[in-house]
Parts: structure tokens; sequence; C-alpha cells
């Protein structure tokens, strides 16, 4: 594959992050929208290129990339104007401290999206959930989709969970924007992009984000910037 392809799907948190790079750095890509209510991330051609069998991966020049926050440092690397990491090296490192809290983070969003925003309109029967015990690769997404179609205790042990670790995160972030503006430092980079998708994901699940003030207002700038509403708000594949 000759130039960028993205492997990616409209609702998904991660694959808005890779979409929003992108355009941050207003490259021309191709887009391979997946079908994930279909489960064609779960078929043996698309697990080839992603043995994770989840979204995004990058393909450039036949270079496969895969999670998210790989390709927002890859794209940095390769495609390195307007540069989206710091220059100076105590703030790329509080830079990548924030990247890969907002990595640990993805459990907690995922579980979150799933109870406060899907449930209404994504229902999992017994069929999908056989379908991947006998596709799918990975073991814990083959759990995670069993516990939630039985949501029983499982299931609400893992949404206690992912409260308890929303507030944690959270926290940490709302006293990391104390000492500077952006969480890659005093510019926005990739710290940013990286955390805005799950800020608004928070919102699109109506979770009441004032106890956290200063988290609450770099959400808001850095949702204004146009590349968000051309990768995430106003999206359609």
């Amino acid at each position: 594959m000759k130039g960028l392809h993205l492997f990616h799907f409209m609702m998904s948190n991660c694959s808005q992050r890779a979409r929003l790079a992108l355009e941050e750095k207003g490259l021309s890509w191709t887009s391979h929208h997946m079908n994930l209510p279909g489960n064609e991330h779960v078929t043996s051609d698309y697990q080839r290129i992603n043995p994770n069998g989840v979204v995004p991966t990058l393909v450039h020049d036949g270079q496969v990339v895969i999670e998210s926050n790989h390709i927002l440092v890859y794209l940095d690397e390769h495609f390195p104007e307007p540069p989206l990491r710091p220059a100076d090296a105590n703030a790329r490192h509080g830079m990548e401290e924030r990247m890969a809290a907002c990595s640990a983070f993805q459990p907690t969003i995922k579980v979150l999206s799933h109870e406060r925003l899907f449930r209404p309109f994504r229902k999992v029967g017994a069929e999908e959930v056989a379908l991947y015990e006998a596709k799918h690769r990975d073991p814990t997404l083959v759990a995670f989709l069993r516990d939630y179609a039985e949501e029983g205790p499982a299931w609400q042990a893992r949404v206690a969970l992912a409260e308890r670790g929303m507030k944690t995160g959270l926290a940490g972030l709302e006293a990391a924007l104390g000492d500077s503006p952006w969480l890659s430092g005093a510019d926005y980079g990739l710290a940013d992009i990286s955390w805005v998708v799950n800020a608004n994901r928070l919102n699109q699940a109506q979770v009441d984000l004032s106890a956290w003030p200063r988290f609450q207002d770099w959400a808001e700038r850095a949702m204004a910037r146009p590349a968000f509403e051309r990768a995430v708000a106003s999206y359609r594949p």
C-alpha cells in the first residue's frame, strides 16, 4: 500500500485519535472504514493486517503501525511539520507520561462508553459472543464482550472499577494542567490529541466534569480546533 492508509471506525475513540493526528498534520490519507457492528475486525483478512483485531491500523508505504498512541508518534517522526512534540527534553518527558496515562486509561473509557453511551443501542447476544470466541485471537476482548452481553456481576465490577479509574485519571490531569496550558506542555501536541477524544467521549456520555475545571477548560479549547471538527465532531465515512 503506497501512501497513508487508515483502517478505522467512526465512533472508535482510538480511531478518532489517529484521524485527528492526520488532520493536524494536514496529511492526505486513504480511508478504509471498518464495519465494527458487523464484526469486520474479527475476520481473518483483517487480523492478518492487525493481529490484535482492533482499530485503528495505519499502513504507510506498506509499513504497518498498530496502537493509536504509537501511530501518533510515528506520524510526528515521519511527518515532522508541524511538530507536535516539544523540543525541550523535560517537556517531552511530561508529554510522554500523559500519553502513557492515556493508554492505561483506555480500559476505563471503553467500559464507560459501553455502559453509559452504547448500551441503549448496542445489544449483544449469544451468537455474537460465540463468533468472537471462534474468530478473535485476543481472549481478553472475548471476555469483555461476554461480560457486556451478560450484564451480570462481572460486568458490574468492570463498571465500578472504571468509575473509580475515571476519577483518579481526571484528578491527575487536573493537576498537570496547573503547570501548563496543554497536556503536551506550552503548546498543543500529541498528549492533547491522545486525551481530547476521551474528553469528548465523556461529554457524549454526559459525565459531569465540573469537579475538574482545568480539565474542562482544556477540553473546550482542544475541541474548538478546526482539526477536531474535521476528524471527530463532523466526521462521516
